[in-house]
């Protein structure tokens, strides 16, 4: 699905992505784990094809994706190939959460849009937000909505960057369900480690430096303190049992 091949990517001159390889088969589902700042919200929109690499190359089945080269299959990727933002105020824009969820369908003349977006409002149960305007929702209904407005389009590809943020436990729950349910090849970037291996099978690793130092099973990540402390995933602090005062290291548990 995706081949990245010795990816460099810089923002004025600061690399934030270095020598980074990967390969997405069909129906893997990836969690990019990595403090933040480490690189994972650009990779994401390199493998979305809205930014591209300084060096190295990125293929989406076989096809490069270069400037001059995606505009050939730009309509095919776009429908095949989502992005959540960490901030989803950024994807919405319409007037109701009708409309923002109906406009990728407008736009790629999809015909069974009525039938779409009710089924994406139902199964995300914001069915009775349809005629408020997005700016008026909670920070978790906005980004339920825009989730709907991507699944909507149903995907080949989701590429989520901290889906679970600033929604509740059962929302949570729901979501996680949802995933799962969804036959896509899934990319989740998250430094939530509790939450991690909830959300996909194979783990990648990004450290501080923006290089890959771990690709594989959660299991050993996880039990692995060197890994997780050079990709600023494990804090140390003071903590308190009764009137016993210690230090010891603790997960991020948030996003």
């Amino acid at each position: 699905m995706f081949r990245v091949e010795n990816l460099w990517f810089s923002y004025a001159e600061e690399d934030v992505l270095r020598g980074i390889n990967l390969n997405l088969e069909r129906g893997d589902r990836v969690v990019l784990l990595g403090g933040n700042g480490c690189g994972k919200s650009t990779l994401l929109k390199i493998l979305d094809g809205l930014i591209f690499p300084k060096k190295g190359r990125v293929f989406w089945k076989g096809k490069e994706l270069r400037p001059g080269k995606i505009k050939n299959f730009e309509g095919e990727f776009r429908r095949s190939v989502v992005l959540l933002f960490q901030d989803v105020e950024v994807m919405l824009f319409n007037p109701t959460v009708r409309d923002e969820i109906s406009f990728g369908l407008r736009q790629m003349r999809i015909k069974d849009i009525d039938e779409r977006v009710e089924k994406w409002g139902e199964k995300l149960g914001i069915s009775n937000l349809f005629e408020r305007s997005p700016a008026e929702l909670s920070i978790g209904e906005k980004k339920k909505v825009a989730l709907a407005s991507i699944l909507a389009l149903e995907p080949e590809v989701l590429l989520l960057d901290e889906p679970l943020s600033n929604l509740d436990p059962r929302s949570t729950g729901e979501i996680l369900d949802l995933l799962w349910e969804y036959p896509a090849t899934t990319v989740v970037a998250t430094q939530n480690l509790s939450l991690a291996p909830e959300l996909g099978e194979r783990a990648i690793l990004l450290s501080e430096d923006h290089r890959k130092i771990y690709e594989g099973d959660f299991k050993e990540l996880l039990s692995d303190r060197e890994l997780l402390l050079r990709a600023n995933l494990l804090h140390i602090h003071r903590h308190r049992h009764g009137r016993v005062i210690h230090r010891h290291f603790h997960p991020h548990d948030w996003e």
